[in-house]
């Protein structure tokens, strides 16, 4: 069992996914950097059959170690090497435990084009967030895509929430999708906003290893999320321009 000091308001658990002999070099990073903190805990779980299996895998373990409904639980990806401080990361982090506020992430927009790619929004300054891209500081490059604030839908590489409420917004596997790795995040994301939840892009800094490239997998989720939520996805769009800043 894990204990906790008196003093800690609330703990972070990072939940990971990964496959076996393909670790990329920051999965062993963002461990340390987990280990290294007295109010962080990390499990990675191994070749699960989908994405939602292995966070569900990761949320039973944590229940071992006594996680609370104001816990934070981090969905990451394994290839993130988080830079900002421990200061900054709880500052940040604590954004989800503010009234009604859904997902924290390092990047997202606020509306969905119609190609899916929450990224475009960048074109009409409708993006959110900051990522190094690269395999190492000697390498990477930055990648700006606008202000920090509230969003409709974040990218998965750094999803946020307490536990109490990704209880209330789920993390079951959606049957429209028909795969268990892609467009989950927006599919969670968007969920959290349907629902009624804040989702905010945070400037936590991190270097993400991916060079963002799509798989087949991609584009067929996508289809099927943009056809599920053709009722709703062109009229859910933030006012860029008052929705700037954190609650």
């Amino acid at each position: 069992m894990c204990s906790r000091s008196s003093l800690l308001l609330f703990m972070i658990y990072f939940s990971v996914c990964s496959r076996t002999g393909k670790q990329p070099n920051s999965l062993a990073k963002l461990i340390n950097y987990s280990n290294r903190n007295e109010f962080t805990r990390i499990n990675v779980t191994y070749d699960a059959p989908s994405i939602y299996e292995g966070h569900k895998k990761n949320i039973e373990f944590f229940k071992t170690l006594n996680m609370e409904d104001n816990d934070i639980i981090v969905l990451c990806h394994d290839d993130i090497d988080i830079i900002s401080n421990q200061e900054d990361l709880l500052k940040y982090l604590e954004v989800t435990r503010k009234p009604n506020v859904g997902f924290v992430g390092i990047a997202g927009s606020t509306y969905l084009p119609h190609d899916g790619a929450w990224w475009n929004a960048r074109g009409t300054n409708d993006a959110r967030g900051f990522v190094f891209q690269g395999q190492n500081p000697e390498t990477m490059m930055p990648n700006y895509f606008g202000k920090a604030g509230q969003v409709v839908v974040l990218d998965g590489c750094f999803l946020a929430i307490t536990y109490g409420n990704l209880k209330k917004i789920g993390i079951d596997e959606p049957e429209y999708l028909e795969t268990g790795w892609d467009f989950y995040d927006i599919h969670m994301t968007y969920k959290a906003h349907l629902d009624g939840f804040s989702n905010y892009v945070v400037p936590i800094i991190a270097m993400h290893e991916s060079p963002g490239q799509m798989r087949e997998g991609w584009y067929t989720a996508k289809e099927k999320f943009m056809r599920h939520h053709a009722s709703t996805i062109r009229y859910s769009k933030l006012p860029t321009d008052k929705t700037h800043g954190l609650p």
